[in-house]
């Protein structure tokens, strides 16, 4: 039978979820209880991080088990490939006197190494914008010279080459004597035809001038060809299609 003074767990009121009571040693006769002494544990203030599932931390974990080297084929080292890493010849990296002289060696088939002529004359800019510059001004002043040879009239009088070369200063005093000469004439060629120009326009001026005033004489009303216009010096012109307003 048990005792009037024990009450069962499930009938005591519950407590707090933090509060842990210990087991209630049983009383070594009916009439004695023994105390029952309270833990309290506190909170912490920082939560602790959640655990991951377990599913989760297998699945970060390497997946691949190692290899031992003993099962290792040759063709793949332990080592990282050099592929892969900054040394890219065999044996120890090279010191400062090997690059040195490998920067100043000359090679096969190779550009010309740093500190020779072939070297400087390759990589300056000044010699490069010369000869450029020189080729490109001998090929504008023989293109002149062959089209003066072949327009002017004076083409006999010019030195040759030979006489250049004997005596460059008369050679070259004679030909500006004779390229003016062909200024001068290239002046009066193209004063005629100005003139020419301008004597045909007067022409055509008087000409529609007199067709105006035979037509008053005769009573009727001089009417102008659609075809053409009347420009402001007060000659007739023939209308001509524009493209875009531009060209003719």
């Amino acid at each position: 039978m048990a005792s009037p003074n024990f009450i069962p767990r499930f009938l005591l009121p519950r407590g707090p979820l933090l509060i842990r009571t210990p087991p209630i040693p049983r009383a070594t006769s009916p009439s004695t209880i023994l105390p029952l002494p309270l833990t309290i544990r506190h909170a912490s203030s920082k939560a602790s991080p959640p655990r991951k599932p377990l599913a989760e931390q297998l699945r970060n974990e390497a997946r691949v088990i190692p290899q031992p080297d003993k099962y290792r084929p040759p063709s793949h080292g332990r080592r990282t490939p050099r592929s892969e890493t900054l040394q890219k010849s065999y044996g120890a990296p090279p010191s400062a006197e090997d690059r040195e002289r490998m920067r100043t060696k000359k090679y096969p088939n190779m550009m010309a190494p740093q500190g020779t002529f072939m070297h400087w004359f390759l990589n300056n800019r000044a010699i490069h914008l010369w000869i450029t510059s020189g080729i490109l001004i001998s090929l504008a002043v023989a293109a002149w010279y062959m089209d003066l040879m072949h327009k002017t009239v004076y083409a006999e009088l010019f030195p040759t080459k030979k006489e250049f070369f004997r005596a460059p200063l008369d050679s070259s005093k004679r030909f500006i004597e004779v390229y003016k000469m062909h200024v001068e004439q290239q002046t009066q060629v193209v004063h005629e035809i100005r003139m020419k120009k301008q004597e045909d326009t007067e022409k055509r001026k008087l000409y529609r001038l007199q067709r105006i005033q035979e037509a008053e004489e005769r009573g009727e009303e001089y009417v102008e060809d659609p075809r053409y216009y009347v420009g402001e010096d007060g000659v007739r012109r023939r209308r001509v299609k524009r493209w875009f307003g531009i060209w003719e």
